[in-house]
């Protein structure tokens, strides 16, 4: 059931077996595979079912760089479903490689195998409705199996594909499922404050939970887990004080350090020497509907040989705000982007990807937009393609069984001529960190400081990656790349600015507590009720957006925490009452 705080007492104790702050896609996982199982669930979240301005407010931070890192009321979303209301729904796991010690990138092992994560991986394509657990094409016999016609997979693989989820929003997906639940109960509009620890007790012992019109809830369970994104759960660590007295979690001084996002943009244009029109160009449909996406990778034995990161690229649409493209189509996307509308038309991280204008969907103005009359000149030109192109676009993205398509693509180039837009890791950086300031807000929570930090390593990894592709291409006679800048160098760290979506590495995972926050099941060390489920635990961001490994990781810790359960006596946080919920249940 999903209740709200307006129905509560003005002070309230709840209870439960088990306590889910964050009713995100991990914080949903977790509840609804534990109540399938029997137990009760407290999922408690800062928002409602329904986007509210002054819960968004919250997250603001009180320090962050506009020229790196965007507002954090514009990269989390405190609602139901959490960001994946403004997720554009790319599904892809990390690799084997990202598991290796490797030289240069990260002496401190995972303390899990991707042979184990790689177990949930199906069970991950099925909560994100993202089709079967096939991220190679060559596993995929009606696919063709190369990018272009003659490139082998070797060093360089276009074999490598992303998924992309038919249904992007958790709360739209499981909020029927959740209201009909008699196990897990959903309090919206409660944000938690604190989580509470008796110094040499070793466990949490409740849970402090404040709402905007000023009432007050206790929360006990006898396991707790923290889901509430990457910045905020690490913001509620640091603000609260663990059995040690130090912050929750800062036993060794690794909370709140190792930030990391991604590396993206584009630098270069890749022109094929085959023929055009056998260039795999766009979305693929796999044989259950979902669409899939190539991309070029180097492999994990090139990795480890030119001590390089984890980059991947692929085709992509020239620069949609830059009106000299010609092309009608292009246009008309990028003023759709930019319309008082372009809501609608795409979440806001994909609305800055996109549309290529740094400026649109940002609350700073970050860049310079584009004028708009050269581009209405494109539409006009070409308004017989362009009413095609919205007719089928608009068929395909209303009538696909309900599911929007992920993107679009124009023509094929007669020139097969493409921007090669690359996306992949950030070097783990200990003093890329984020920290708690004296500035509180509306709930008496201290506000952060992000200090989002790049490195050369960044970008000398970026063009190393780049150089591969290139050769590997000339090797086989199948194309080479083109860079836009004679000096590629400063245009990448000219685009060294993520918006901060990806939110990695703050509660790093380590099997000893000196490396870092949490343990190998994602308890925090010394802690044994507490656990976070996040993507804040990843040792390294890969090449892959996290929400894929997020929900495998929730799989893991939700199996991990229902074994705890059943054995009540390995527990030792007390239950609670249940006043101020009679009536309810």
């Amino acid at each position: 059931m999903i209740i709200s705080t307006d129905e509560l007492a003005d002070s309230v104790s709840l209870s439960a077996q088990l306590a889910v702050v964050g009713a995100g896609p991990a914080g949903i996982v977790i509840a609804l595979e534990a109540a399938k199982d029997g137990f009760e669930v407290l999922l408690l979240e800062s928002g409602y079912d329904r986007f509210d301005a002054a819960v968004q407010e919250l997250s603001e931070a009180a320090i962050w760089d506009p020229d790196v890192h965007e507002p954090m009321s514009k990269t989390v979303r405190r609602q139901l479903g959490g960001t994946s209301t403004i997720w554009g729904g790319r599904c892809v796991p990390y690799d084997p490689v990202d598991f290796d010690r490797r030289d240069g990138i990260t002496d401190t092992p995972w303390p899990v195998a991707y042979e184990e994560l790689s177990s949930y991986f199906q069970r991950a394509c099925d909560w994100l409705k993202c089709g079967r657990a096939l991220f190679d094409v060559t596993r995929i016999p009606h696919l063709p199996a190369s990018l272009v016609p003659g490139l082998p997979n070797g060093d360089v693989s276009t074999a490598s594909l992303e998924r992309w989820s038919l249904s992007t929003d958790f709360a739209r997906e499981y909020a029927d499922e959740l209201k009909r639940s008699t196990r897990v109960r959903v309090m919206t509009g409660l944000t938690c404050t604190e989580v509470s620890s008796q110094q040499g007790q070793g466990c949490a012992d409740h849970l402090a939970c404040r709402a905007l019109d000023g009432k007050h809830v206790t929360v006990r369970a006898r396991c707790y887990v923290l889901a509430c994104g990457g910045l905020e759960t690490t913001r509620l660590m640091l603000s609260s004080r663990g059995p040690d007295g130090v912050a929750l979690g800062d036993h060794s001084g690794h909370l709140g350090s190792w930030y990391m996002g991604h590396v993206d943009g584009v630098i270069a244009n890749v022109r094929f020497r085959t023929p055009p029109r056998a260039t795999v160009f766009g979305y693929e449909r796999d044989i259950d509907g979902t669409y899939v996406r190539r991309r070029f990778s180097v492999s994990r034995e090139a990795q480890m040989k030119h001590e390089a990161p984890n980059v991947v690229a692929f085709l992509a649409n020239p620069a949609l705000a830059d009106h000299r493209h010609g092309n009608g189509i292009l246009s008309l996307a990028y003023l759709a982007l930019r319309s008082p509308f372009g809501h609608l038309v795409a979440p806001p991280e994909q609305r800055l990807s996109l549309s290529g204008d740094k400026s649109v969907g940002s609350p700073n103005g970050r860049g310079t937009k584009s004028p708009v009359r050269p581009h209405l000149v494109n539409v006009a030109r070409g308004s017989v393609p362009v009413a095609r192109f919205a007719v089928g676009l608009g068929a395909r993205r209303v009538l696909a069984r309900g599911h929007a398509t992920p993107g679009f693509f124009t023509a094929y180039s007669r020139d097969n001529l493409y921007p090669l837009q690359y996306h992949g890791e950030q070097v783990p950086n200990r003093k890329s960190r984020v920290s708690v300031t004296d500035d509180l807000d509306a709930l008496g929570m201290p506000k952060l400081s992000i200090d989002l930090r790049f490195l050369q390593q960044d970008v000398d990894g970026i063009l190393q990656c780049h150089q591969i592709w290139d050769e590997y291409l000339r090797k086989n006679n199948c194309g080479h790349l083109e860079y836009i800048s004679d000096d590629p160098d400063p245009a990448v760290w000219e685009q060294l600015c993520g918006v901060g979506s990806h939110q990695l590495g703050t509660t790093r995972m380590a099997a000893r507590p000196e490396d870092g926050v949490v343990d190998q099941n994602l308890a925090v060390h010394g802690v044994s009720n507490l656990y976070v489920a996040s993507s804040s635990v990843f040792l390294t961001s890969s090449q892959a957006n996290p929400t894929f490994m997020i929900i495998a990781f929730a799989l893991r810790l939700a199996d991990r925490l229902k074994s705890r359960l059943r054995n009540p006596t390995a527990l030792n946080a007390p239950m609670g009452t249940q006043e101020g919920l009679k009536g309810m249940m």
